[in-house]
């Protein structure tokens, strides 16, 4: 069946309507391939070897909303939803359709299919505690497929952990399956998706050739400015500018800075930008070392007074700028010392040079999670929120696949950090690779923030890199600062920018 007339509560059938039941004082209407399956006082139970499933019998819907809450008893344990599938049997991996759960001890929300093999599709790292109840919320509309965990409402919305994309599978049965150990399963409903209001909407990617970007928000418009990948070998002119009302729509400037007009004749990369006092003040590297270039306009055009690199040799890659709420500026930047690190230091007044005393190193690339192709943090961004520092960056080579965001925090601007137990919070996905080296800014009416990024031209070529928007927001903890969660890598529409016209 395709519509879902009423509410399933994993309970009864009567006459092919479903109807409000319990879940679960009986296996009836389950078909259970495996392992050993118990109901008691509305919950199921199942444990066993080969990942032991339970299907739920006459339920074979395509576009669906699920709810269910999912208890994992040991560390080392999966446990999640079946859904569209067909040809089950016993085993693990014996059915074609999706698999979409918790995965206890390794902390994480995981999304695949299976057809003859698993293959993963998406997967992010989130707290999941052995013998605690977690709610799960399944969406599926055709090949986009939306999972919430146990998320916290902010101003009334939750971000889904995983919003994918992927149309190997339309339609078939809903059930349960455990692997590695036991799990236990309650209040599963299943219905036809809300009615929602049309809105406008954008899709991922927002604007081609641009990698590294950088956006400045000034007079009502953005400015971003970015590593031009597009048909230039070793971007070898200059940088290069994009303008929007809204963060969506964007049109080419050009090069704001040229390459006659700064050290350097190639290797413009990953730039920053700030306005101090009508100036505006261009970071950018070239040939490896970082640059400083001014305008009296975010226009440009951006020229270099003194055509020579910043000091020491060791400022390499990847500025950025920020201003403490006492108007100290900061620089932090990558140093090269077997792979990338991010350092820091105060930005004297002069905007262009550094205290070489007030340097030190930031973070360095020591979870595994930062040493794919290579041992690599960079792309530092600061943000100061309720008194904390948050350092977010990107960890593992941009050619990577596995290219992710995460973050550390301080009660100060130089340190010392701590890393965020649930790194990385955005990471690359089955259908968006490469998908970091961000900025951050907000939506025009100021409500949202977004995180500014990069992702690879497709699965197979990095570039031409191409630049992609999605929501980010702070979420308040029972212990310890507030977290960061990303909604994203997204490649299906979502809502315009709030306050964009």
């Amino acid at each position: 069946m395709s519509k879902i007339s009423a509410w399933l509560v994993c309970g009864c059938m009567v006459g092919g309507t479903l109807v409000p039941g319990v879940l679960a004082d009986s296996l009836a209407g389950w078909t259970l391939l495996g392992g050993t399956w118990t109901a008691d006082g509305g919950v199921l139970t199942a444990s066993g070897p080969n990942g032991p499933k339970a299907l739920r019998e006459g339920v074979s819907p395509s576009d669906f909303e699920l709810d269910v809450e999912i208890m994992i008893h040991a560390a080392g344990t999966q446990a999640g939803v079946l859904f569209r599938v067909d040809g089950a049997g016993e085993g693990t991996d014996a059915h074609r359709g999706y698999f979409a759960g918790l995965h206890a001890g390794d902390n994480q929300v995981l999304w695949g299919a299976s057809d003859g093999g698993w293959s993963e599709i998406a997967r992010k790292p989130v707290r999941i505690e052995p013998g605690r109840w977690h709610r799960c919320r399944l969406q599926a509309q055709g090949g986009n497929v939306k999972f919430f965990v146990g998320g916290q409402a902010v101003d009334g919305v939750e971000y889904p952990r995983i919003d994918g994309l992927d149309t190997r599978f339309s339609e078939g049965q809903v059930g349960l399956r455990v692997l590695g150990g036991k799990a236990s399963f309650r209040n599963l409903r299943i219905r036809d998706l809300p009615e929602k209001p049309a809105v406008a909407t954008y899709t991922n990617p927002v604007a081609p050739g641009c990698a590294d970007p950088v956006v400045l928000r000034h007079g009502g418009m953005y400015y971003a400015y970015f590593t031009h990948t597009l048909g230039v070998p070793r971007a070898g002119k200059g940088i290069r500018m994009y303008a929007s009302p809204d963060l969506v729509h964007w049109t080419d400037h050009g090069y704001v800075l040229k390459n006659k007009d700064s050290w350097g004749d190639s290797r413009f990369w990953a730039p920053d930008i700030v306005e101090r006092n009508g100036t505006f003040y261009l970071y950018y590297a070239a040939e490896e070392r970082i640059c400083v270039a001014t305008a009296d306009s975010p226009l440009g055009p951006f020229r270099q007074a003194e055509q020579k690199p910043m000091l020491p040799e060791t400022i390499r890659i990847d500025a950025h700028v920020f201003q403490d709420d006492d108007g100290q500026y900061y620089f932090y930047y990558v140093h090269f010392n077997r792979g990338n690190e991010i350092w820091g230091g105060k930005l004297n007044d002069d905007m262009v040079s550094v205290d070489p005393s007030s340097l030190r190193l930031m973070v360095k690339p020591d979870q595994p999670w930062e040493q794919h192709m290579a041992r690599i943090v960079e792309g530092p961004e600061v943000v100061k929120h309720n008194g904390t520092y948050y350092l977010t960056y990107s960890g593992s080579h941009f050619k990577s696949p596995h290219y992710a965001v995460g973050y550390a925090t301080s009660n100060s601007p130089l340190g010392p950090w701590e890393k965020y137990g649930f790194n990385p919070i955005m990471k690359s996905s089955s259908y968006a690779h490469g998908t970091a080296h961000h900025c951050l800014t907000t939506s025009p009416d100021g409500r949202e923030m977004f995180i500014v990024y990069h992702r690879h031209y497709d699965l197979t070529n990095a570039d031409p890199r191409q630049m992609a928007i999605d929501r980010i927001r702070f979420v308040p903890q029972d212990n310890g600062p507030d977290a960061l969660e990303v909604w994203g890598p997204t490649v299906t529409p979502q809502p315009m920018p709030s306050g964009a016209r």
